[in-house]
Protein backbone atom coordinates (compact mmCIF):
# COMPACT_ATOMS: atom_id res chain seq x y z
CA UNK A 1 0.00 0.00 0.00
CA UNK A 2 1.17 3.56 -0.94
CA UNK A 3 -0.04 6.29 1.87
CA UNK A 4 -0.28 10.02 0.40
CA UNK A 5 0.60 12.11 3.00
CA UNK A 6 -0.76 15.84 2.33
CA UNK A 7 0.07 18.48 5.08
CA UNK A 8 -2.13 21.54 5.05
CA UNK A 9 -1.52 24.85 6.38
CA UNK A 10 -3.96 26.78 8.84
CA UNK A 11 -6.37 29.22 7.68
CA UNK A 12 -4.36 31.54 9.83
CA UNK A 13 -1.68 31.80 7.25
CA UNK A 14 -3.32 31.42 4.65
CA UNK A 15 -3.78 34.24 2.29
CA UNK A 16 -6.84 33.66 0.89
CA UNK A 17 -8.70 30.73 2.75
CA UNK A 18 -11.38 30.20 0.05
CA UNK A 19 -8.49 29.66 -2.37
CA UNK A 20 -6.71 27.65 -0.78
CA UNK A 21 -9.46 25.35 -0.85
CA UNK A 22 -10.12 25.02 -3.75
CA UNK A 23 -6.65 23.89 -4.68
CA UNK A 24 -6.79 21.73 -2.08
CA UNK A 25 -10.00 19.88 -3.39
CA UNK A 26 -8.13 19.57 -6.58
CA UNK A 27 -4.95 17.90 -4.81
CA UNK A 28 -7.58 15.50 -2.92
CA UNK A 29 -9.22 14.10 -6.30
CA UNK A 30 -5.98 13.98 -7.96
CA UNK A 31 -4.41 11.95 -5.38
CA UNK A 32 -7.84 10.35 -5.40
CA UNK A 33 -7.86 9.37 -9.14
CA UNK A 34 -5.55 6.34 -8.52
CA UNK A 35 -5.62 3.62 -11.04
CA UNK A 36 -5.45 1.64 -7.87
CA UNK A 37 -7.42 0.61 -5.07
CA UNK A 38 -4.26 0.35 -3.13
CA UNK A 39 -3.60 3.26 -1.30
CA UNK A 40 -4.62 5.58 1.83
CA UNK A 41 -4.65 9.46 1.69
CA UNK A 42 -3.96 11.82 4.98
CA UNK A 43 -4.61 14.72 4.92
CA UNK A 44 -3.22 16.91 8.11
CA UNK A 45 -4.72 19.92 9.46
CA UNK A 46 -5.30 22.19 11.95
CA UNK A 47 -8.65 23.38 9.87
CA UNK A 48 -10.69 20.97 7.79
CA UNK A 49 -10.89 23.44 4.48
CA UNK A 50 -13.99 23.10 2.86
CA UNK A 51 -13.52 21.06 0.17
CA UNK A 52 -16.71 19.65 -1.64
CA UNK A 53 -14.98 16.03 -1.87
CA UNK A 54 -15.00 12.71 -0.03
CA UNK A 55 -13.67 9.67 -0.58
CA UNK A 56 -13.14 6.31 1.13
CA UNK A 57 -9.85 6.37 1.13
CA UNK A 58 -9.46 10.10 2.55
CA UNK A 59 -8.99 10.84 5.52
CA UNK A 60 -7.99 14.38 7.66
CA UNK A 61 -6.33 14.06 10.45
CA UNK A 62 -6.33 17.32 12.88
CA UNK A 63 -3.55 18.16 14.95
CA UNK A 64 -3.50 19.90 18.13
CA UNK A 65 0.05 21.99 18.17
CA UNK A 66 -0.25 25.72 17.45
CA UNK A 67 0.17 27.15 13.86
CA UNK A 68 2.72 29.39 13.08
CA UNK A 69 1.98 33.31 14.25
CA UNK A 70 2.71 35.93 11.86
CA UNK A 71 5.53 36.84 15.00
CA UNK A 72 7.63 33.45 14.04
CA UNK A 73 7.10 34.26 11.14
CA UNK A 74 8.34 37.57 10.71
CA UNK A 75 11.03 36.32 13.26
CA UNK A 76 12.39 33.26 11.41
CA UNK A 77 14.76 33.70 8.63
CA UNK A 78 14.74 31.38 5.42
CA UNK A 79 16.54 28.03 5.65
CA UNK A 80 20.57 28.05 5.50
CA UNK A 81 20.47 25.74 2.91
CA UNK A 82 18.60 27.54 0.89
CA UNK A 83 20.53 29.56 -2.01
CA UNK A 84 17.55 31.57 -2.92
CA UNK A 85 16.25 32.74 0.27
CA UNK A 86 12.41 32.40 -0.29
CA UNK A 87 11.78 29.59 2.12
CA UNK A 88 10.75 30.45 5.60
CA UNK A 89 11.66 28.63 8.97
CA UNK A 90 8.48 28.39 10.61
CA UNK A 91 5.99 27.40 7.92
CA UNK A 92 8.63 24.83 6.80
CA UNK A 93 8.29 23.68 10.60
CA UNK A 94 4.60 23.19 10.59
CA UNK A 95 4.61 21.72 7.64
CA UNK A 96 7.42 19.29 8.97
CA UNK A 97 5.71 18.26 11.84
CA UNK A 98 2.03 17.51 10.13
CA UNK A 99 4.11 14.96 7.70
CA UNK A 100 5.66 13.42 11.25
CA UNK A 101 2.05 13.33 12.74
CA UNK A 102 0.95 11.64 9.24
CA UNK A 103 3.39 9.44 9.22
CA UNK A 104 2.73 7.91 12.76
CA UNK A 105 -1.18 7.92 11.73
CA UNK A 106 0.04 6.02 8.48
CA UNK A 107 1.53 3.06 10.75
CA UNK A 108 -2.51 1.79 11.33
CA UNK A 109 -2.32 1.08 7.62
CA UNK A 110 0.80 -0.71 7.80
CA UNK A 111 2.07 0.87 4.11
CA UNK A 112 4.96 -0.47 1.97
CA UNK A 113 5.29 3.03 0.84
CA UNK A 114 4.77 6.85 2.05
CA UNK A 115 4.63 10.20 -0.27
CA UNK A 116 4.24 13.52 0.76
CA UNK A 117 2.12 15.64 -1.87
CA UNK A 118 2.06 19.59 -1.40
CA UNK A 119 -1.47 21.12 -1.21
CA UNK A 120 -1.42 22.73 -4.21
CA UNK A 121 -0.14 19.86 -6.39
CA UNK A 122 -1.28 17.25 -8.63
CA UNK A 123 -0.04 13.48 -9.24
CA UNK A 124 -0.09 10.48 -11.63
CA UNK A 125 -2.82 8.36 -11.21
CA UNK A 126 -0.33 5.38 -11.59
CA UNK A 127 1.70 5.95 -8.63
CA UNK A 128 0.17 3.83 -6.22
CA UNK A 129 0.24 0.89 -8.98
CA UNK A 130 3.56 1.11 -9.51
CA UNK A 131 4.31 0.98 -5.68
CA UNK A 132 1.89 -2.03 -5.79
CA UNK A 133 4.00 -3.96 -8.60
CA UNK A 134 7.74 -3.18 -7.11
CA UNK A 135 9.50 -6.11 -6.59
CA UNK A 136 11.60 -6.91 -3.90
CA UNK A 137 10.82 -3.47 -1.91
CA UNK A 138 13.61 -0.91 -2.95
CA UNK A 139 14.01 2.01 -0.57
CA UNK A 140 11.68 4.15 -3.36
CA UNK A 141 12.35 6.92 -5.62
CA UNK A 142 12.56 10.21 -6.51
CA UNK A 143 10.20 11.86 -9.36
CA UNK A 144 13.30 13.63 -11.25
CA UNK A 145 11.20 14.73 -14.59
CA UNK A 146 7.53 16.59 -13.70
CA UNK A 147 6.22 19.37 -14.95
CA UNK A 148 5.80 23.20 -13.51
CA UNK A 149 2.33 24.77 -14.46
CA UNK A 150 1.29 28.35 -14.09
CA UNK A 151 -2.78 28.45 -13.15
CA UNK A 152 -5.16 28.42 -15.97
CA UNK A 153 -2.72 28.33 -18.99
CA UNK A 154 -2.89 25.76 -21.85
CA UNK A 155 0.60 25.03 -22.07
CA UNK A 156 2.39 23.10 -19.05
CA UNK A 157 6.44 22.92 -18.94
CA UNK A 158 8.53 19.35 -18.09
CA UNK A 159 11.39 19.29 -15.92
CA UNK A 160 13.30 16.93 -17.35
CA UNK A 161 16.00 16.25 -14.85
CA UNK A 162 15.58 18.65 -11.37
CA UNK A 163 11.91 17.88 -10.29
CA UNK A 164 12.59 16.87 -7.36
CA UNK A 165 14.72 19.95 -6.26
CA UNK A 166 12.11 22.33 -6.95
CA UNK A 167 9.16 20.50 -5.73
CA UNK A 168 8.54 18.63 -2.55
CA UNK A 169 5.87 16.59 -3.91
CA UNK A 170 8.31 14.11 -5.13
CA UNK A 171 9.52 11.26 -3.21
CA UNK A 172 8.18 7.80 -2.67
CA UNK A 173 9.61 5.94 -0.10
CA UNK A 174 9.17 2.73 2.14
CA UNK A 175 7.26 3.19 4.96
CA UNK A 176 10.41 2.38 7.69
CA UNK A 177 12.99 4.84 6.03
CA UNK A 178 10.35 7.60 5.56
CA UNK A 179 10.84 9.06 9.13
CA UNK A 180 14.42 10.33 8.16
CA UNK A 181 12.85 13.05 5.72
CA UNK A 182 11.88 15.11 8.43
CA UNK A 183 15.33 16.45 10.13
CA UNK A 184 14.54 17.45 13.81
CA UNK A 185 18.44 17.90 14.77
CA UNK A 186 18.31 22.13 14.32
CA UNK A 187 15.76 24.61 15.91
CA UNK A 188 13.23 23.49 14.04
CA UNK A 189 12.10 20.67 12.16
CA UNK A 190 12.13 20.72 8.18
CA UNK A 191 11.53 18.28 5.56
CA UNK A 192 13.86 17.40 2.97
CA UNK A 193 13.24 16.76 -0.56
CA UNK A 194 16.21 16.78 -2.36
CA UNK A 195 17.24 13.43 -1.96
CA UNK A 196 18.44 10.75 -4.33
CA UNK A 197 20.08 9.04 -1.35
CA UNK A 198 18.57 8.73 1.58
CA UNK A 199 21.26 9.97 5.07
CA UNK A 200 21.12 6.62 5.48
CA UNK A 201 22.17 5.23 2.81
CA UNK A 202 20.18 3.61 1.15
CA UNK A 203 19.60 5.34 -2.66
CA UNK A 204 16.50 5.97 -4.26
CA UNK A 205 15.70 5.31 -7.89
CA UNK A 206 14.52 7.70 -10.21
CA UNK A 207 11.02 7.59 -11.11
CA UNK A 208 10.64 5.95 -14.89
CA UNK A 209 7.82 8.87 -15.27
CA UNK A 210 6.75 12.14 -15.05
CA UNK A 211 4.98 11.63 -11.88
CA UNK A 212 3.85 15.07 -10.31
CA UNK A 213 2.56 18.45 -11.73
CA UNK A 214 3.92 21.65 -9.25
CA UNK A 215 1.57 24.76 -9.51
CA UNK A 216 3.04 28.49 -9.45
CA UNK A 217 1.88 31.42 -9.37
CA UNK A 218 -1.54 30.61 -7.65
CA UNK A 219 -1.18 32.86 -4.52
CA UNK A 220 -0.95 30.13 -1.75
CA UNK A 221 2.17 28.38 -2.20
CA UNK A 222 4.36 31.25 -0.68
CA UNK A 223 7.28 29.75 -2.31
CA UNK A 224 5.95 30.20 -6.00
CA UNK A 225 4.09 33.49 -6.15
CA UNK A 226 4.14 35.32 -8.65
CA UNK A 227 6.30 37.56 -6.80
CA UNK A 228 8.58 34.73 -5.02
CA UNK A 229 8.86 33.27 -9.43
CA UNK A 230 9.69 36.90 -10.10
CA UNK A 231 12.70 36.59 -7.10
CA UNK A 232 13.89 33.39 -8.54
CA UNK A 233 14.41 34.82 -11.87
CA UNK A 234 15.25 38.25 -11.05
CA UNK A 235 18.55 39.15 -13.51
CA UNK A 236 18.97 42.17 -15.63
CA UNK A 237 17.70 41.73 -19.03
CA UNK A 238 20.41 40.77 -21.61
CA UNK A 239 23.28 40.29 -19.27
CA UNK A 240 25.12 37.15 -18.77
CA UNK A 241 23.41 36.39 -15.82
CA UNK A 242 19.98 36.68 -18.19
CA UNK A 243 21.08 34.75 -20.60
CA UNK A 244 22.93 31.96 -18.76
CA UNK A 245 19.85 31.47 -17.12
CA UNK A 246 17.79 31.39 -20.81
CA UNK A 247 20.19 28.42 -21.95
CA UNK A 248 19.85 26.32 -18.42
CA UNK A 249 16.14 26.79 -18.92
CA UNK A 250 16.00 25.22 -22.37
CA UNK A 251 18.41 22.29 -21.25
CA UNK A 252 15.71 21.00 -18.66
CA UNK A 253 12.49 22.29 -20.18
CA UNK A 254 10.76 21.26 -22.67
CA UNK A 255 6.81 23.31 -23.50
CA UNK A 256 3.49 21.16 -23.51
CA UNK A 257 0.19 21.31 -24.63
CA UNK A 258 -2.16 20.53 -22.09
CA UNK A 259 -4.31 18.19 -23.93
CA UNK A 260 -7.83 17.09 -22.18
CA UNK A 261 -6.04 13.64 -21.64
CA UNK A 262 -3.23 14.72 -19.78
CA UNK A 263 -5.75 17.12 -17.46
CA UNK A 264 -7.13 13.35 -17.03
CA UNK A 265 -3.77 11.40 -16.08
CA UNK A 266 -3.33 14.02 -13.60
CA UNK A 267 -6.26 15.49 -12.31
CA UNK A 268 -5.14 18.90 -13.37
CA UNK A 269 -8.91 20.48 -13.19
CA UNK A 270 -9.11 23.79 -14.44
CA UNK A 271 -9.67 25.96 -11.61
CA UNK A 272 -11.53 29.70 -11.28
CA UNK A 273 -9.69 31.26 -8.96
CA UNK A 274 -10.70 34.84 -9.83
CA UNK A 275 -14.17 33.50 -8.96
CA UNK A 276 -13.59 32.22 -5.47
CA UNK A 277 -11.39 35.66 -4.81
CA UNK A 278 -14.10 37.71 -5.92
CA UNK A 279 -16.64 35.64 -3.42
CA UNK A 280 -14.07 36.26 -0.85
CA UNK A 281 -14.59 40.15 -1.25
CA UNK A 282 -17.94 39.90 -1.31
CA UNK A 283 -18.09 38.32 1.27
Amino acid sequence: MLVFIVPIKSEQVSTNWKVFSVLVDRTLRSICNQTSEDFRVIAVCHEIPPVDFTHDKLEFLQVDFDPPTDDMIARTTPQEADPKHYRNAAKEADKARKIKAGMERSKAYDPDYIMVVDADDCIHNGLAQFASDAKDKPAGWFIKKGYIYNEGSNLIFLNKNTFNVLCGTCLIVRADLAPQLVNEKGELPVFSHEWEALPTGESLKPLPFAGAIYSIGNTENYCSTPEAVKKMNSYPIFSKSFVENVVRKMAKYRLKLVTPGFRERFGLERLELEAAVAQTQEA
